[in-house]
């Protein structure tokens, strides 16, 4: 056989080259390269376009939380005690002094009056069940009489209802009628003082400690920030707050008695409680008119001292509530059109969000306030001016939910996006 790159066969027939046939069996090998690289990308093309795109993410322009700008009021606080305000409804003021557990006397009757109520409810109008006064019930009005507390006059087998209990308890705040209450509630003083505590505890109030129904106890202590909790449940309930701005009551053993909060009318006092035993404690609210609005403006002034302590009490009331007067106002904290975030939409331009409304409250400069916007799930496919979602806004402590919407129709990613975006 001759040497050389090609052979002849023996039967003469044709030459065959092995370069050739390398040639077509790596044509082949490429050729299937191709097509697996083919299936492959249109396989991936298929799986882009029917897998899910993400939603838009969300940018805010508005602070989740902040204040309101500006100066923050000044509050005229007592010079010696310690003190809480706020606007009922509105937000806190915060509170001022040396804040520790202090003596509230008769400032306890908030809570025996609430507790009474919630055992009795009582609409406005209604005089409520009638109690008998027993002998015992006598011989403890005699003996809170001696020992020269603030009673209420009754005599056995005098009918006083409800309603009139509650006028002897919060008008010439008679301790005595405290404790006709509070056995008439829980059976007992002691079982009623538990249940007074339990209250404070269900409220949060960690610095308040009733030792007894009335306040004369020098175990019953409190701090203004808890008392003025109270004082806000107090104020909204319109039996409780009715009897509080009343400056006399007739009764039938006891005649006409006379308000110990003589503050009664001044500046707009309409309320709440004084208490006095060493220190003068006074819970004090005010009405606020801001337009339409009939505000309550509250305080609690505890361990004034001085010779006259409950006079000293009042006086700071009045000086206090004179101040708030002056506090809350109305502000626009949110426009109708105003831009409030972007939504991010994938391979398109950011898509402005916008509030739909515009939100006025009541408030005051460093007064908190939060915005947070919740959006749909599926916010692909909303035309121009659709509902995006909603925002709740809240200043201090109101609370307004508000609609949102997009400036732009939000069209579903492009194919070239969603071909090119793994």
């Amino acid at each position: 056989m001759a040497r050389g790159d090609q052979w002849v066969s023996a039967k003469g027939g044709s030459r065959r080259s092995y370069s050739g046939g390398n040639s077509t069996m790596l044509a082949r090998r490429l050729l299937v390269v191709v097509l697996v690289l083919i299936l492959i990308l249109a396989l991936g093309s298929v799986v882009q376009l029917v897998r899910g795109v993400p939603n838009p993410t969300y940018t805010a322009t508005l602070a989740s939380a902040s204040t309101i700008p500006g100066t923050p009021p000044t509050i005229a606080w007592p010079a010696h005690a310690e003190a809480a305000a706020e606007i009922m409804g509105v937000g806190s003021l915060g509170q001022h002094g040396d804040l520790h557990e202090t003596e509230i006397a008769s400032v306890t009757k908030m809570t025996t009056a609430l507790l009474t109520l919630k055992a009795h409810p009582l609409s406005l109008g209604e005089s409520g069940p009638k109690l008998t006064m027993t002998a015992q019930e006598y011989q403890i009005y005699v003996n809170d009489k001696n020992a020269n507390d603030s009673v209420g006059a009754i005599k056995e087998g005098e009918v006083l209802s409800e309603q009139q209990l509650l006028e002897l308890l919060l008008i010439p705040s008679a301790d005595n009628i405290a404790t006709v209450l509070a056995n008439w509630d829980a059976g007992s003083v002691s079982r009623f003082v538990t249940e007074m505590n339990n209250y404070a505890t269900s409220l949060g109030l960690h610095h308040t400690h009733y030792g007894d129904p009335s306040g004369v106890t020098p175990s019953t202590l409190s701090i203004p920030r808890d008392q003025l909790k109270i004082e806000a449940l107090f104020m909204a309930n319109p039996v409780l707050a009715n009897i509080a701005s009343m400056e006399q009551a007739t009764l039938p053993v006891a005649g006409t008695v006379y308000n110990v909060n003589y503050a009664l009318g001044h500046d707009n006092i309409v309320g709440a409680k004084t208490g006095s035993i060493l220190t003068g404690s006074f819970a004090m609210a005010t009405q606020i008119k801001l337009g339409p609005s009939n505000l309550l403006g509250l305080g609690t002034i505890l361990d004034v001292g001085g010779v006259q302590p409950l006079i000293n009490a009042l006086h700071d009331g009045e000086t206090l509530a004179k101040s708030l007067q002056t506090i809350p106002r109305e502000l626009t904290v949110l426009r109708k059109g105003q831009v409030v975030g972007y939504l991010n939409v994938p391979g398109a331009k950011a898509d402005p969000v916008i509030a739909t409304e515009t939100v006025t409250e009541v408030g005051w400069p460093g007064l908190s306030e939060s915005f947070t916007p919740t959006l749909v799930k599926s916010v692909y496919g909303l035309p121009a001016g659709a509902k995006v979602g909603t925002a709740t806004l809240t200043v201090g402590e109101q609370l307004k939910i508000v609609p949102l919407k997009v400036a732009n129709a939000v069209a579903h990613p492009s194919i070239v996006w969603r071909l090119t975006h793994f």
